[in-house]
């Protein structure tokens, strides 16, 4: 993989994405927060203020949308936003036509014998029916010459057709970013253009190149963002987000999930092929018989869950789902039946940044297409588990509580529990996967949402949530239950975040519920209680909770009721941040056992010291 035609691509994709979406959105009359014209519909056609030209009728509920999202999100997050979509769409088609993973079988952005036109404009008569293309359209864009104009029509077309099977980077209910597209995408240096300079075998390797160019996208947005004075909710993703290098990957993965399993199986073939897995340290004979007490037996793999509460873009997600079918494998399951299975039972990923979110979930996606051919079938689809966190921003931003007492159909009991789910996730956005979940009697929410769906009388006033309302309750419904749960397994590489310079309501949460760790985001995520009693915490971050005063209590909570099954102490140099590591494994159990210790500071190639015993 040729890291640095990645991370030159990325950088000048996005730029060059945010530049063409301005100029899109200013030919459309929106010009900045305060300064976007004013349209209106005459007749068959939209007229824009200051503007000579007419456009079609649509474009007027197009153009509101996007006015809409203007003064909810502002100008910049929105050109932002359109940007990344784009960016990721774009990503995804090049990774899913070099695998021949598109289900008409042509390639969408290039053409296999390297002609200038990519093969889907060639095959338009055998792909239409499947993109619902109106051939009158592009016979009338053909006779004026305007194959671009064809390409870009064919091109969302066929973003809408992929909504069904990825829902997360196609939805088809963005209609607008059809606006949004480039001009120019056939000709000169475009957004396609430049990615097919890219050696094709960097997407054929496997789904890290979609966590690569991720991290590459919003490098330079973290520079700038580190020296801001307020984190807000908006800053977070691009301030945390660290690609983890694979070795490290496979070591959590291993010594944890890993270890669940070979705790179970014993002489499981799966031991030879887990070259980071440590074996356990010897213990005192009591010790190891409390140990042998405690240890999982005769596990199914279809009832380990695993959670990774801050997945970014999915790259621990995509080890775990590869040691998963080695698991189901080694147990019997037919290899077609074993992605819809882990999928539906076993992996779950939060994550606040949408864009990231998107990534984790195609990525887990493309490797359940690659080792199942008719997984895209509604047989065997299945959407992953990992969620986007949302904040209840919709429902706060108008009164629902007197609109739904205005309604008349709800319970005083079924409004406190729908108030109650409200309020949990009143920050979300900042918070992230550290909320902790209160006891909610969720069937009433349910309730709630089957009354607005069924039952509820439209008005001009409360139309807005009788619309959405049900939609979005159900969002936090699933997201509440998913960090109320509890699971056998815990990965992940964690925000490195101080909270000092955090919104005041966030950061008096955060400080109230994790008192022994509230300095810094990543000590918080060694207290989540998302592990079972006996499960494994498997993480990187920063050292320095090993060693400073004001996590003492961290460390004493470790020592009385926890188990470090083992730790590499790493140091600077481990990966894409500034600050010295230490990656572990924690088990969620009281016993005063041994672990074991690699003390790899001073070594410079980090993985081959620690595959070759050194530092113990």
């Amino acid at each position: 993989m040729d890291k640095r035609a990645l991370q030159t691509y990325a950088e000048w994709a996005k730029k060059n994405l945010e530049n063409q979406i301005e100029v899109s959105l200013k030919t459309l009359g929106i010009n900045s927060d305060n300064d976007i014209k004013q349209a209106r519909k005459v007749g068959e056609y939209t007229i824009i203020d200051g503007d000579s030209n007419s456009y079609s009728a649509d474009l007027y509920d197009k153009r509101n949308d996007i006015t809409n999202l203007i003064k909810s999100d502002g100008y910049k997050n929105v050109i932002e936003e359109f940007a990344y979509t784009w960016f990721n769409r774009i990503i995804a088609l090049r990774f899913m036509e070099v695998h021949d993973f598109l289900p008409h079988g042509f390639r969408v952005l290039s053409s296999r014998d390297g002609s200038f036109e990519p093969e889907i404009l060639k095959n338009l008569n055998y792909v239409k029916d499947d993109l619902k293309l109106d051939m009158s359209i592009i016979a009338s864009l053909n006779s004026q010459g305007k194959i671009e104009e064809v390409y870009r029509y064919v091109l969302f077309k066929q973003c809408n057709a992929l909504s069904k099977i990825l829902p997360m980077l196609f939805s088809n209910e963005s209609a607008y970013l059809e606006l949004l597209l480039p001009k120019a995408l056939l000709k000169g240096d475009t957004i396609i253009t430049k990615l097919l300079e890219i050696d094709e075998n960097s997407f054929l390797e496997d789904v890290e190149v979609i966590g690569w160019l991720y991290q590459f996208y919003v490098a330079n947005d973290r520079q700038e963002f580190r020296d801001a004075k307020v984190v807000t909710k908006d800053l977070i993703p691009t301030l945390t987000q660290v690609f983890t290098p694979d070795w490290i990957v496979r070591y959590m993965t291993e010594n944890s999930l890993g270890r669940l399993w070979l705790e179970s199986y014993p002489n499981s073939s799966i031991k030879s092929e887990m070259k980071y897995y440590v074996e356990d340290a010897k213990q005192e004979e009591d010790i190891q018989k409390k140990i042998n007490e405690i240890k999982y037996k005769n596990v199914n793999p279809e009832d380990i869950k695993v959670i990774e509460p801050c997945c970014g873009s999915g790259h621990i997600l995509v080890y775990i789902f590869d040691l998963l079918f080695k698991m189901y494998e080694e147990k019997g399951y037919q290899q077609r039946e074993i992605p819809s299975l882990i999928l539906s039972k076993n992996i779950y990923g939060l994550e606040i940044d949408k864009r990231a979110t998107q990534l984790a979930t195609f990525s887990l996606i493309m490797k359940a297409r690659k080792l199942n051919n008719r997984f895209f079938n509604e047989k065997y689809y299945v959407e992953p588990n990992v969620i986007e966190i949302y904040d209840s921003r919709f429902f706060l931003d108008f009164d629902y509580k007197s609109q739904m007492v205005s309604l008349k159909l709800f319970s005083d009991e079924e409004i406190k529990a729908t108030t109650e789910l409200i309020e949990t996730f009143r920050y979300a956005k900042t918070i992230g996967s550290l909320l902790i979940m209160p006891k909610i009697n969720i069937s009433l929410v349910e309730n709630v949402i089957e009354k607005l769906t069924n039952k509820a009388v439209n008005t001009i006033f409360n139309n807005k949530f009788i619309a959405n309302g049900p939609k979005f309750l159900s969002k936090l419904i699933n997201q509440y239950k998913i960090m109320a749960n509890k699971y056998d397994v815990m990965i992940t590489n964690p925000p490195y975040l101080g909270i000092s310079k955090m919104e005041a309501n966030p950061k008096r949460y955060l400080s109230a519920k994790y008192p022994n760790s509230k300095s810094d985001m990543f000590a918080m995520f060694m207290e989540t209680p998302f592990v079972k009693k006996n499960g494994f915490r498997a993480m990187v971050n920063p050292d320095s909770w090993m060693f400073l005063v004001s996590y003492e209590e961290l460390r004493k909570q470790i020592i009385f009721n926890e188990s470090i099954v083992n730790m590499i102490h790493l140091g600077l140099g481990a990966f894409d941040a500034t600050v010295q590591t230490t990656s572990f494994v924690i088990r969620n159990s009281a016993i005063a056992g041994n672990g074991v210790y690699f003390r790899l500071v001073d070594e410079k190639d980090k993985e081959k010291a620690f595959l070759s015993g050194g530092g113990v």
